[in-house]
């Protein structure tokens, strides 16, 4: 049993073998796309937080080399702590390895001169961080110039000198750049360089429109195609941050992005069952199958949490998270016991996504029916309202209510309506209930609190891994 799971794995040789949300057709699309790139080229994978874009890249980048690029990957997000990214990016390059010998001496030589570019460059980044930072408060130019003895390049009668020096330092990285990536991709015909820039979106605000610039004005060379992992209407609103709330964020993104593409949605099922596994959760439910009672209880979670979890739009992550959440809940439920998966599933989702209805469920403050009413008019609805697990799902929320003798009245009215008004879609709808209610006469002492209470638990116990 696992309570945290580590990354899906991307075999160097097989990048699909682990590919449960079925990404396959749209990496390869996105490989031969890239293979059909010539010059400069910015592409933005769109999609967003906890979706799975760094998996889609990951698989992206091997199937790249694969076909014999050479790639880089930048996590930004890990490296925002610093002031300018040119450094961690230039350093991304650095590491990389060109084809012989004779290859490697030249593009090393040529990346000596890029970072020798980089002092120069960088510093005057952090002097202009330095000053958007604290509002001209502090006095930059001499802190700056102090602690980087750099004074005398900055003086008044020297200003022009100084732009002149600083236009050099940007023609002659870019140059030398353009040599480096040449002697890294000789091939025949050439191969660009690819840039993977991951967590963009994670970014601080400065930090994350400092590197679009960086891509923009200083990495805009031939043969560097840039793939950037986004969520663009974050990344939006962290461009009104920077700049302001009037500023047209979408016009100002497309200075730097030449095609954006936007993911399409995983298959969630599968996500479904390939977590349980991950999580070791199967030996578990495979114990169950010996009870009749309890022999579909995988059926009925993988199918009661795609769909609630679906409803609620919750990320991948956050899909995981409710996973985490179940491990300790498994732990507490022998394979002999009931585990109400239904009715468990809902409870995670809205413990994670929906606290307030969560509380007032378990409080007794809303009722099973008005939360059902709620969930039908959530705008994604459509499929979970006309599904058996609606059904299901309702006959236990009353069942089990807290507040017992409100559950006792629904079912009294529910009886008048199926005598009264069979063939109206109220009756129809309270027949389908009851129905369900017989079903399970063996649950008279069903109790929601009693669900609740292992989920509790283990929201208290995952907070602390």
């Amino acid at each position: 049993m696992k309570f945290r799971i580590a990354e899906v794995e991307v075999p160097v040789s097989e990048p699909f073998k682990f590919d449960a949300l079925e990404r396959k057709p749209v990496v390869e699309f996105l490989r031969d796309l890239i293979k059909q790139i010539e010059g400069s080229f910015v592409l933005a994978l769109d999609s967003p937080w906890g979706t799975g874009k760094t998996t889609v890249v990951r698989m992206l980048r091997r199937s790249l080399e694969i076909e014999g690029f050479k790639c880089v990957y930048f996590n930004a997000w890990k490296d925002d702590y610093g002031t300018d990214p040119l450094i961690p990016m230039v350093s991304a390059i650095d590491e990389l390895k060109a084809a012989d010998d004779l290859s490697s001496e030249s593009f090393r030589a040529s990346m000596t001169v890029v970072k020798k570019a980089v002092g120069p460059i960088a510093k005057r980044a952090l002097k202009a961080a330095i000053k958007i930072g604290t509002m001209g408060v502090l006095d930059v130019d001499e802190a700056i110039e102090s602690a980087t003895g750099d004074a005398a390049s900055e003086a008044a009668s020297d200003l022009i000198d100084a732009f002149q020096k600083e236009k050099e330092s940007f023609e002659q990285f870019r140059t030398e750049l353009e040599k480096a990536v040449a002697k890294l991709c000789e091939n025949d015909p050439p191969l660009p360089l690819i840039f993977f820039i991951d967590e963009l979106d994670r970014c601080r605000p400065s930090y994350a429109i400092e590197l679009l610039e960086r891509v923009k004005h200083l990495f805009d060379v031939l043969n560097i195609v840039f793939v950037l992992s986004i969520d663009k209407k974050q990344l939006e609103a962290i461009t009104a941050a920077v700049y302001g709330e009037r500023i047209d964020a979408p016009e100002y993104l497309r200075r730097f992005i030449d095609l954006d593409y936007a993911l399409p949605a995983p298959h969630t099922k599968n996500y479904t069952r390939e977590l349980i596994k991950r999580f070791e959760f199967k030996e578990f439910f495979d114990a169950r199958k010996q009870y009749s009672e309890l022999a579909y209880d995988y059926d009925s979670f993988v199918e009661a949490f795609t769909l609630l979890a679906g409803l609620f739009g919750l990320s991948l992550r956050a899909r995981e998270r409710c996973l985490t959440r179940l491990a300790v809940v498994v732990t507490k439920t022998s394979p002999k016991n009931y585990l109400d998966p239904i009715v468990l599933s809902l409870l995670l989702v809205l413990r994670i996504n929906r606290p307030d209805l969560y509380a007032g469920l378990i409080g007794g403050v809303l009722a099973p029916r008005e939360l059902m009413d709620i969930l039908r008019k959530i705008p994604a609805a459509s499929e979970f309202s006309v599904s058996r697990i609606s059904t299901v799902l309702e006959t236990y929320l009353i069942v089990g209510d807290v507040v017992r003798e409100r559950g006792e009245q629904v079912f009294k009215d529910l009886n008048a309506l199926a005598t009264e008004q069979p063939d109206t879609n109220q009756g129809i709808r309270a027949k389908e209930i009851l129905y369900m209610k017989s079903r399970i006469q063996d649950r008279w002492h069903f109790s929601i609190k009693s669900v609740a209470n292992k989920v509790d638990l283990a929201v208290k116990l995952g907070d602390d891994y």
